[in-house]
């Protein structure tokens, strides 16, 4: 059995299903919880100042709320995904329960606030943990910075492999000429994820091909407003869609219907960057042909000229060229997909990954 405990969004309802219960704590009035979702945490803090405010209440929160639930299961093991705040909570309330805290680091949580007294107490909640976990070498190092830390486990993060390639390539396409092209991105549309470099470089392709290509853009965030005006600034917005936020179980139907995914992520000014990119792995799954940049951890999971291209983040015009040479390429294209569905495959379907954190868990308990 399976225990969730997760901030609420607007109710704090808990749900079960099969062997899964998600419970909820509501950390502020409802109608002003807006510390967690959306952009993230971190975004949210630095778009709105004042949700500060929150953070003792949302700490606060949590660690009553997980404290209440050890109680009532008792489980042989906490997992808190993050280090700050959820792996300290963790580590904490589980010392004092006698469980142990195993946690996962994903990127944001390591590349950003990487000085002061908050990268101190990240490194002294990996020394108190049973077990740490980052999505690739690049995450652990950014985190690590040279200090002496237990060994992490490195376990990326999976996808269905299954449900990601069996997208109907027709059903989004009905209105769209079989010769047309699309450009697919999906993720937050915020300041690390380069978005803005994607519509640059879609407006250097040369006239022919820009007017048979559309770039189809999928996510929510807080650079959506300046996006839009720059394809306008650009003179682009004609072949420019903005999906908004696409539901998880109808994203296949997406990666399917487009030729080409291009994310090119960036480092923030905060120094966050991308500490894995799941939904390269979701395009891998579909069968999709990639291309992105050379920031954290991207380039463990993407492999240049392998399973899709690499260019230098904050380049539009490498990216656009990237783009009009793999677009003219369908030979070319197509091995790369081809390796790349193998790999999700092979790598990054959920059962290897689920088989890796059981076989942690396993070593876990045993040693507690």
């Amino acid at each position: 059995m399976v225990h969730v405990l997760a901030p609420a969004s607007t109710t704090a309802n808990s749900t079960c299903d099969n062997d899964v219960t998600v419970w909820r704590f509501r950390y502020f009035p409802a109608r002003w919880q807006k510390l967690a979702y959306g952009s993230g945490i971190l975004p949210n803090l630095r778009r709105n100042p004042l949700l500060w405010l929150q953070v003792p209440f949302f700490v606060l929160a949590m660690s009553i709320a997980l404290l209440r639930l050890l109680i009532k299961v008792r489980p042989h093991l906490i997992h808190a995904h993050w280090v700050l705040p959820q792996g300290l909570i963790a580590v904490l309330t589980g010392f004092l329960m006698r469980i142990p805290a195993v946690v996962s680091i994903h990127g944001a949580d390591a590349f950003a606030l990487r000085r002061g007294p908050l990268s101190l107490l990240k490194r002294l909640c990996l020394k108190c943990s049973a077990a740490w976990t980052a999505n690739t070498h690049a995450t652990a190092e950014a985190i690590t910075c040279g200090h002496s830390l237990p060994p992490p486990h490195i376990i990326p993060m999976g996808v269905d492999t299954e449900r990601f390639g069996s997208g109907s390539r027709d059903y989004l396409r009905i209105d769209i000429g079989s010769n047309e092209i699309i450009i697919l991105y999906v993720g937050r549309l915020v300041e690390k994820k380069g978005v803005d470099d994607l519509i640059k470089a879609y407006a250097l392709l040369p006239a022919e091909l820009r007017e048979k290509t559309y770039v189809w853009i999928i996510g929510r965030g807080d650079c959506e407003t300046q996006l839009r005006a720059l394809s306008v600034e650009l003179e682009v917005d004609n072949h420019i869609r903005f999906w908004g936020e696409v539901p998880n179980d109808q994203l296949p139907d997406y990666y399917a219907a487009a030729d080409l995914f291009v994310g090119p992520s960036v480092e923030a000014a905060s120094g966050d960057t991308e500490g894995q990119g799941v939904v390269f792995i979701e395009a891998f799954a579909a069968g999709l042909c990639v291309i992105a940049t050379r920031v954290g951890g991207i380039p463990e999971v993407v492999n240049d000229g392998q399973t899709g291209n690499l260019v230098p983040p904050r380049s539009p015009t490498e990216l656009a060229a990237a783009i009009q040479r793999l677009l003219s390429d369908n030979t070319l294209r197509e091995q790369l997909a081809r390796n790349a569905r193998e790999t999700a495959s092979r790598r990054y379907a959920w059962p290897r990954i689920a088989a890796e954190f059981a076989d942690l868990y396993r070593q876990v308990i045993s040693k507690s």
